[in-house]
């Protein structure tokens, strides 16, 4: 009886522990990338607002080919790691090189995408802030002296942190870290940690930005979901919804495919790159330049769009979305997946005529990110903290079922299938010491 309690009594000891430690170390983490977060929205802020006076003149589809040269040259001359979306950047090193990140990474992908998406290149915050979280996490553990096996736990504690405080939520962020390595598991270990950052990067965020939600959308009143009337519906809409999620992954990288078979420099590249971006907004209005957002709250809020002109955004945002990171301008893809959702569900909710359309909208919105980067938990969660509490069952419906039918193919192709596969291959990267 006494070894027994002397067992439970130092399994505890060490709990608490590993509690007090992460704990602190997650509150750091979520401060430092919450900052990094800040500053990146403040720089990004001042670009576009400088380049507001553009919007309504020729010169709006001219910008993103400089703005897209700009961001080739930078990554290929100072960090190649910087370019594309680089979420998959931040995985690769965390499954294949113990979390390890060249810090210089952190300011080339900050002033990168600043161009790519100041300039109207089609591409979202999320990226860059994830590879800077995910960079400035390996560089806290470095300077705390920690193992790789602990600054490899930092390291996801980063990527939450920035996916918390960019999209203002906290839990989603804190999932997000967790299940983003990997498309059919998770790293249960991490959601402790991971949620602590991301909720602390994201009170910070929201403290100094003042901003503690992404959207404000007005739920329609007496929206209910009906079982009868909405479980085969919502199902149908997510088979909808990873279909699209395939030829959005097929069309962006099938464009990176053709650039790696041109033997041109980088930022020659990238300026084609924004050159046909800028030819998708002449032929589908300039709606689809930048991340999105504010279609998304057009689509959601004001509506009106015509059955016509909403299949041309949608095509012209996946061809955007594909020419900006394809062509390897530094920026994230959840902004535009969250877009192109959101233009699909609002098709659909024309077709069908349904009563309640910001259901489907939203949905779908969440639906074809959770389906192209195989995070149906993390977007699931989000529905509820960027939409509204009321749309997270039609929602989460919406993002498993696309993901499903989304598996044969990812926007994260560096994540692995689980953490069993992950530990198969570990050891082909170097050991810990």
């Amino acid at each position: 009886m006494n070894l027994k309690l002397d067992k439970v009594k130092k399994d505890t000891i060490e709990s608490l522990q590993y509690i007090i430690k992460w704990t602190l170390i997650a509150v750091l983490v979520g401060l430092i990338v919450g900052l990094a977060a800040v500053v990146f929205t403040g720089a990004l802020n001042i670009g576009i607002d400088l380049l507001s006076g553009l919007s309504g003149t020729w010169w709006v589809y001219i910008m993103p080919i400089f703005g897209l040269f700009m961001s080739g040259w930078l990554t290929s001359t100072f960090a190649p790691e910087a370019a594309g979306h680089g979420t998959d950047a931040i995985i690769e090193s965390y499954n294949e090189n113990w979390g390890r990140v060249n810090f210089i990474v952190v300011p080339v992908k900050l002033i990168a995408s600043v161009f790519t998406i100041a300039f109207g290149g089609s591409a979202g915050r999320e990226g860059p802030t994830v590879q800077m979280g995910g960079g400035l996490g390996y560089l806290i553990g470095k300077k705390l002296k920690l193992s790789l096996v602990d600054t490899r736990k930092i390291v996801i504690c980063g990527m939450a942190a920035s996916f918390g405080s960019i999209f203002t939520a906290p839990l989603a962020g804190g999932i997000f870290g967790a299940e983003v390595l990997y498309r059919d598991d998770i790293e249960y270990n991490m959601l402790f940690t991971s949620l602590v950052s991301s909720i602390t990067a994201y009170f910070l965020f929201a403290i100094v930005m003042g901003q503690e939600r992404l959207f404000k959308f007005p739920i329609p009143s007496g929206y209910s979901f009906v079982p009868e009337r909405d479980i085969l519906l919502f199902v149908g809409i997510g088979v909808i919804v990873g279909l699209i999620s395939l030829v959005y992954i097929k069309s962006l990288y099938g464009y990176e495919e053709i650039n790696e078979h041109i033997e041109l420099p980088t930022y020659a590249q990238t300026a084609i790159g924004g050159a046909l971006t800028g030819l998708m907004a002449v032929i589908a209005t300039p709606l689809i330049l930048g991340t999105g957002m504010s279609l998304v709250e057009q689509i959601s809020v004001n509506g009106g769009f015509s059955l016509g002109l909403l299949f041309m955004l949608l095509i012209g945002k996946i061809l955007a979305t594909s020419f900006t990171i394809g062509s390897g301008g530094s920026g994230g893809v959840v902004a535009p997946s969250l877009t192109i959702g959101a233009i699909t569900g609002a098709i659909i909710a024309r077709v069908i005529n349904f009563d309640f359309p910001l259901a489907i909208i939203t949905a779908s919105a969440a639906g074809v990110l959770g389906s192209a980067a195989h995070i149906p938990l993390t977007t699931s969660i989000l529905i509820a903290e960027i939409f509204g509490i009321e749309l997270i069952i039609p929602g989460t419906i919406v993002c498993f079922a696309g993901a499903w039918i989304a598996r044969s193919d990812t926007l994260y192709r560096e994540s692995y299938v689980s953490r069993f596969e992950m530990a198969k291959v570990l050891h082909h990267f170097g050991s810990e010491k």
